[in-house]
Formats: structure tokens, sequence, C-alpha cells
């Protein structure tokens, strides 16, 4: 358990980090417009869809890590549930993600584009592994009491 703790607080730092970014593309205006303005040299229609989307599940994945690090360090029998719920969900809110930036032509030709489809295939396994183990493992059943 104690790696699954050290997993949730790192990921709730980087669902932290990841929302910070989202939101400095929203909420300052120079980045904005750089990217979404037909003027600029950056612009591509796609950018304006995806930043919002990027937004909105940033702020969703935050608040659901917030949500089940609480849970799981209360012990509630709610947290297994949960966490069932949202490793498969953050999965599709990146795919979703990942598929959205891949119109972008200047992004899916990068190397950073191309990890990320790596990294995809790494958390698609990852999440057959952890959903087993948070729904049929004993230890959980037996920590997730309260």
């Amino acid at each position: 358990m104690i790696y699954i703790a050290i997993c949730m607080v790192l990921g709730t730092i980087q669902s932290i980090s990841y929302f910070l970014l989202a939101a400095s593309f929203i909420l300052r205006k120079a980045r904005w417009d750089r990217l979404t303005l037909p003027t600029s040299a950056a612009y591509h229609p796609y950018w304006k869809p995806y930043l919002i989307f990027d937004a909105l599940s940033s702020t969703l994945i935050l608040l659901a890590s917030i949500i089940a690090l609480v849970l799981f360090f209360r012990r509630s029998k709610l947290f297994p549930k949960l966490i069932v719920t949202i490793i498969p969900t953050v999965f599709i809110l990146n795919l979703i993600s990942y598929y959205l930036l891949g119109f972008i032509p200047r992004v899916a030709e990068s190397a950073e584009y191309a990890k990320a489809g790596r990294n995809l295939i790494v958390s698609f396994i990852a999440l057959h592994i952890w959903i087993p183990y948070f729904l049929v493992s004993k230890r959980v059943k037996e920590t997730f009491v309260r």
C-alpha cells in the first residue's frame, strides 16, 4: 500500500501541474491568442477545441485525484470503487486529448506526440493490471473498511 500511497500523492501533484498548464492557455490572453487567432503564425483551427477540452479534462482529473487521495488516506470503502472508475476515465480523457492533438500537423509530427502515444500504450497496460488488483485483492478489501 505504500507504493500506492506514493503514486497517489505524486499523481495528485502531477494533476495540479497539468491543471495549471491547461488553465494558463485559457486564462492568459497572449497564449490563447497565439494559438487561436487566424492571424497568428501558430494558428490552427483545432487549437481552440483542444485547449478547452484540455482545461475541462484537467479540472476533472484534478478533482478526482484530490477526492481519491482523501478517500485513500481515510481508508474509505469507496476508494476502490472510485479508483476503478477513475483509472479508465483518465485513460479515455488522455486518449481523446491525444486524438485531438493529432489533428494539428505541427504537433502530430513532433517527438513529444510520439512519446505521448507510447505513454498511452503503457497506461492501457497498467489499467489492466491495477483495476483487477483493486477489485480482487484481499489486501485492498482488508485495508479499505471504513
